[in-house]
């Protein structure tokens, strides 16, 4: 069995999201288990070893870079230390971006929220293995204020749109392999409506449940699937235990 750590970005007061994608993880593959960390419940880092970690997206008010973020920042060290694959939804990205010496900031463009329209993959994206699968356009469910400013050096952006310029980026190096994307793979149309309801906030317009077959669970979790691939290609290459 393949062994994946979900570190929920939520904070305190916010719903649990390492649930849901553990959910959709384990929908994609049976071959998996995942176990939680919910930091900002104060929960620490459980007993290893993991052959991949994900970080999650967060509802929270700051942006990464705040005071508020050296919870996950801490988090993002230890999990490092562990050389194994990196995975980030939304404010997970982020956090790489940051991490890696990235900037973040608000969207100049305000909220993307419903429907991350148009994105499309960049040159390197078309060849990349987590883009595999993927419309060189497509759309994708997004809840999101921050973005990724700037790129840290020796990333490879893979997708982008009107919204955000940079809607996924990749970050290989020797001690780092990290996959990610602004938008949520692991969200259905329902859990964004789901999500805005909460917050009072506009739903996303009827048209766009259609999505051009976009939205569908073996569409819509293509990165994430060939992120378990990669992550299970570098366990059998370690012969982790």
């Amino acid at each position: 069995m393949t062994r994946i750590l979900i570190v929920d970005s939520n904070g305190a007061g916010l719903p649990a999201l390492g649930p849901g994608f553990a959910a959709v993880l384990q929908a994609i593959s049976r071959k998996i288990t995942c176990s939680l960390c919910a930091p900002y419940l104060g929960q620490g880092l459980p007993e290893g070893p993991f052959d991949g970690v994900v970080f999650t997206g967060s509802g929270v008010g700051w942006c990464v870079d705040a005071p508020e973020g050296r919870i996950l920042q801490d988090i993002w060290r230890q999990v490092v230390c562990w050389k194994v694959p990196i995975w980030g939804s939304c404010n997970g990205m982020q956090l790489a971006a940051f991490m890696l010496g990235g900037r973040c900031a608000a969207s100049p463009h305000g909220d993307e929220d419903g429907l991350a329209k148009a994105i499309t993959l960049t040159d390197i994206g078309r060849s990349h293995p987590m883009m595999q699968g993927r419309a060189i356009q497509f759309h994708a469910p997004a809840v999101h204020r921050d973005e990724v400013e700037r790129l840290p050096e020796g990333a490879h952006l893979l997708a982008r749109n009107d919204h955000s310029s940079v809607q996924a980026f990749a970050y290989e190096a020797e001690d780092v392999s990290f996959w990610g994307t602004q938008y949520h793979p692991e969200f259905s149309l329902a859990d964004v409506e789901t999500w805005l309801a909460d917050r009072s906030k506009p739903l996303p317009d009827t048209e766009e449940r259609d999505g051009q077959g976009d939205l569908t669970l073996a569409t819509r979790t293509l990165e994430l699937q060939n992120w378990l691939a990669h992550v299970t290609s570098r366990h059998r290459t370690t012969g982790a235990k």
